[in-house]
């Protein structure tokens, strides 16, 4: 995918809202620069949920809401949105009001933001911590190895397995399996699960916890066969890179960090416990 195709995906999940599609591409041509990557209804985790902000710029960590007629009856509701925005991201969105304000003034409200938008990216490139959007090199291996890590605030996603085994020095074409041995660490397994139900597994993964929950529900059995295979295997270290549905639909294998096996917790009732030690990890050139 190219950034043309990418931009035009993006623009089409606005197509039915017309107020929304109003502001984001006048804020996109406003701002005017390929260099800018944005993400319309981009996930938000929250306490009980999670939520869709309107637009994103991930470069500038910089979040914009659209409030249309509904948002005049849950103002309340609104402000702990935004405070859980906060929470889960360090800053509160920025809102456009176009329910109750004349084209002239949702305008002002738009220029204004484009102006923010473009004093933060000049703040970043005098203070030379601007990165420009590079669709190709965001999610492929050579950018992270070069990088000599990655962690989980880098939002790093690979669109295949052979990507992630590639980041962690293991170059095997085509492979498609849930795990690997890593070619360099002890006793650590690359893992790339899918931490939701599926199948005969029941997984889940608590991001504020740092907590993976491994559960096969096929049969009491198996689920104790499975937990004591593990239980005696040495590979006790997981550097997760977990299957997750893309912002388009895609499949990408995103980063979540390195568990290990917290063998307290783990029971036959609640399946097998992973806990994350690090968000971070380092990577390795491969052969």
């Amino acid at each position: 995918m190219d950034k043309k195709e990418y931009i035009k995906r993006q623009i089409s999940r606005t197509n039915k809202k017309d107020y929304e599609n109003y502001v984001i591409t006048r804020i996109i041509h406003g701002v005017d620069d390929l260099n800018v990557k944005f993400i319309t209804q981009q996930y938000v985790k929250r306490p009980n949920g999670r939520a869709l902000a309107d637009l994103y710029f991930p470069q500038m960590n910089y979040f914009i809401e659209i409030d249309e007629g509904h948002h005049l009856t849950q103002m309340e509701a609104d402000k702990a949105r935004d405070a859980d925005f906060e929470d889960a991201t360090g800053v509160k969105p920025k809102r456009i009001d176009v329910a109750s304000k004349s084209i002239e003034e949702i305008n002002q409200q738009i220029d204004e933001v484009i102006t923010e938008i473009k004093s933060l990216i000049t703040e970043k490139k005098q203070e030379e911590r601007w990165v420009d959007w590079d669709l190709e090199a965001e999610m492929s291996p050579d950018t992270w190895i070069k990088k000599k890590k990655i962690h989980v605030n880098d939002k790093v996603a690979f669109r295949k397995i052979v990507d992630g085994c590639k980041c962690m020095g293991l170059n095997y074409a085509g492979y498609q399996r849930a795990g690997a041995n890593h070619p360099f660490e002890e006793n650590t397994l690359i893992w790339f699960p899918k931490l939701y139900p599926n199948g005969v597994w029941e997984n889940e993964f608590d991001e504020s916890k740092g907590l993976i929950i491994e559960r096969n529900i096929e049969s009491v059995e198996k689920r104790h066969a499975h937990i004591r295979s593990c239980l005696n295997d040495n590979r006790q270290r997981r550097i997760v890179f977990a299957r997750v549905k893309g912002m388009l639909g895609d499949v990408q294998y995103r980063f979540r960090g390195v568990f290990e096996l917290d063998k307290e917790k783990t029971n036959n009732e609640i399946g097998l416990v992973w806990t994350r030690v690090s968000k971070e990890t380092r990577t390795y050139d491969y052969m």
